[in-house]
């Protein structure tokens, strides 16, 4: 039997791994459709089992996305957060776009830039209103108190020498640093949870 043949029909039906393509094949006699029914079968079981959907919504889904698995499985998952959305004290569409806001300046430019952000305070609170970023919102708030620490007293009025003596000490701070690292890190966790409430809102 030509396995190499059968390999390449069957991926071209479904985007079976390759050893997995094989394995299929040989252990149900070369039977191309039957092995694209047994992954997909098996694909619909896996589908449901992480996005807690019906068998006929991964169906759906599935097919929708030419069997392409991960894309599945993250429509589904905001699907079914759009369908149940519940809204959550505080988090309004001003906040959120407060928040996006507050993100654009660490992007653009920095994260210590970003904690002098005049609607801090109301990004702390809407990050600490969504379940799933509170960590976040904490970590923020005390990078927040660190650079409000170092920078005590300081005004404009002070030479440039003490302006970088300061930055370089909250640079060398290892919470500032552990705080930096943890928001460079989470920015695209936090817009996509972000957009997933202003959509909900709009």
């Amino acid at each position: 039997m030509d396995y190499k043949i059968k390999v390449k029909a069957l991926r071209e039906i479904m985007p079976i791994p390759m050893a997995e393509a094989l394995k299929l094949l040989k252990e149900n006699d070369g039977d191309i459709k039957l092995c694209a029914d047994i992954f997909k079968t098996k694909s619909i079981e896996y589908i449901c089992l992480e996005t807690d959907c019906s068998k006929e919504m991964a169906l759906e889904f599935y097919e929708k996305e030419k069997f392409d698995l991960n894309r599945t499985i993250s429509f589904i998952r905001e699907e079914l957060f759009d369908q149940n959305y519940k809204p959550i004290h505080n988090i309004t569409l001003e906040n959120l776009n407060k928040t996006r806001s507050w993100i654009a300046i660490v992007q653009e430019k920095d994260f210590a830039t970003s904690l002098d952000y005049n609607e801090l305070a109301s990004v702390i609170q809407t990050l600490a209103a969504i379940p799933s970023l509170r960590e976040i919102a904490m970590v923020l708030k005390q990078a927040k108190k660190i650079k409000d620490s170092i920078f005590k007293g300081y005004s404009d009025n002070l030479s440039i020498d003490e302006f970088v003596r300061r930055n370089v000490k909250l640079d060398d701070d290892p919470d500032f640093q552990k705080a930096y690292h943890r928001i460079s890190l989470s920015t695209t966790i936090i817009i996509d949870e972000i957009n997933r409430h202003r959509r909900n809102l709009s």
